[in-house]
C-alpha cells in the first residue's frame, strides 16, 4: 500500500502544487492532501487498513456500518474500472458481497452476487439527498434513450441482467 500511495506522490509531484509543497517544505504529504491525489482504487484499498475505530467514524458519517462502507467501496472501485476502461458495465456482477438488505430489506434475488442496481443504490447512502436525486435521473434518462433504440430485445430483459426489480404490471 505504501508503494502504490508513493507512486501516486510522485506521479503527481509536478503537477499538484499542494504535493509539491509538502514535500519541499515539510518533507512528507498529509492526509487531507494525499486523499486528492490518490485514485479510487487506492483510497478503498486505504480506507480498509485503516484501525477499526477510524474506520467506525469515517462510516458513522454515512450513518451505515465500517463493513457496509467496505464493501461498498471494494464495489464502486470496481465499477469505477469497468466504466473507466469501456468495459460492459450493464452486466457487472461481483464477488464482493454486498450486505444488500441493510439498503433496501425489500429487494429478493435468488444469488449472493452484487449486481449494478446494488451498487446504484448503495450511491444512496454515500451521496446527498440532490446528488442521488441526479443520479438516478441521469440513469433514468439514459434507460430511456436505450429503449427507444431497442429492436432486437425488450428493455426489462436488460434491466433484469442489471438486477432492477421489474414492474410486471
Amino acid at each position: 500500500m505504501l508503494n502504490k500511495i508513493n507512486a501516486e506522490i510522485e506521479k503527481d509531484y509536478n503537477t499538484h502544487t499542494a504535493v509539491t509543497h509538502y514535500i519541499n517544505k515539510y518533507g512528507f504529504v498529509p492526509p487531507f492532501v494525499l486523499t486528492k491525489v490518490l485514485t479510487f482504487g487506492v483510497a478503498s484499498s486505504y480506507y480498509g487498513l485503516l484501525k477499526q475505530s477510524d474506520r467506525q467514524a469515517v462510516a458513522k458519517y454515512f450513518r451505515i456500518s465500517d463493513k457496509l462502507l467496505k464493501q461498498i467501496l471494494k464495489n464502486l472501485s470496481t465499477v469505477r474500472n469497468i466504466a473507466a476502461h469501456s468495459d460492459r458495465l450493464y452486466s457487472y456482477t461481483s464477488k464482493f458481497y454486498l450486505s444488500f438488505k441493510l439498503i433496501d430489506k425489500d429487494y429478493e434475488k435468488s444469488d449472493n452476487i452484487t449486481n449494478l442496481y446494488m451498487v446504484i443504490r448503495c450511491m444512496e447512502k454515500l451521496l446527498t439527498k440532490d446528488q442521488y436525486k441526479d443520479l438516478c435521473n441521469s440513469i433514468n434518462d439514459e434507460i430511456d434513450k436505450l429503449k427507444e433504440n431497442l429492436h432486437s430485445i425488450k428493455i426489462d430483459a436488460i434491466l433484469s441482467v442489471m438486477g432492477f426489480p421489474l414492474n410486471n404490471n
